[in-house]
């Protein structure tokens, strides 16, 4: 790699990083569309960026671990599910030609924006938890977040972020770090699956990651300090503006990266 990649490797993932750590995602809605203007395909940049984002879970986890906002036996949970799920959303996405999952991305990133945009509160005080539907729910839902992180290449985190707080009661700090302890599963468990196939380029994934695991903490730190709707919103025009172009640059031919 020259010096000029390994720069904007290190900021590519820094800038994951701090989604990461921000909004309890894995960062790799961001890190996908960086990757595809890396020369990768977006099979590629799919697998890749789960071979990353795992890292940065582990990096929040820290920072909401220690200030108790991790639920761990939901996160065990749901993580073991997702295990089983990441690798056929890897194998089905490695079956659909590049255009076609670049579109399924963009159209993904829209539907996250209009989410965020739509559902987004200001972070709350960690709330007391009520009891969840049980085991079977923690399950079903690890494998729809596991079906999500192996097919898009992202942690699955803004499917089970707003499950966590819907469905079981969470506070939006607690299910922030839940889900990226979950991701710390789903992340790895998709990248091997995606790296089975040679779609993870493993020459970018050190730089990547020290870039994310810069952030990711700092980030984590500022969201348990501060109310963040409006970055919420920021962030959710940032990936509404990504999806409309991706989604018009889907039908340029791929470029491929050895």
């Amino acid at each position: 790699m020259s010096g000029r990649e390994r720069l904007t490797g290190f900021a590519g993932g820094l800038i994951a990083g701090l989604a990461g750590g921000l909004f309890g995602v894995g960062g790799g809605v961001l890190l996908v569309p960086i990757l595809t203007r890396f020369r990768l395909t977006q099979h590629q940049a799919h697998g890749t960026s789960l071979a990353v984002i795992g890292f940065t879970a582990l990096a929040g986890i820290v920072i909401y671990g220690a200030a108790a906002n991790v639920v761990w036996k939901t996160a065990l949970i749901v993580g073991l599910g997702s295990i089983v799920t990441a690798r056929y959303g890897a194998r089905w996405a490695t079956r659909i030609p590049a255009v076609r999952l670049r579109q399924a991305f963009a159209l993904f990133l829209a539907v996250v924006a209009l989410r965020l945009l739509l559902f987004a509160t200001p972070q709350r005080a960690v709330a007391e938890f009520a009891l969840g539907p049980g085991i079977a729910f923690d399950l079903v839902l690890g494998g729809a977040v596991g079906l999500l992180a192996g097919f898009m290449g992202v942690g699955g985190g803004v499917l089970a972020v707003p499950a966590f707080t819907l469905f079981l009661g969470m506070s939006q700090q607690a299910a922030q770090g839940t889900s990226l302890a979950v991701i710390a599963f789903t992340g790895p468990a998709g990248a091997f699956e995606h790296a089975r196939h040679g779609n993870v380029i493993w020459r970018y994934v050190p730089i990547l990651t020290l870039g994310a695991i810069t952030g990711a903490p700092l980030a984590s730190w500022l969201a348990l300090r501060m109310p963040h709707a409006t970055l919420v919103r920021a962030f959710a025009l940032f990936l509404l503006a990504n999806a409309i172009t991706g989604w018009l640059a889907a039908a340029r031919r791929p470029r491929t990266v050895g």
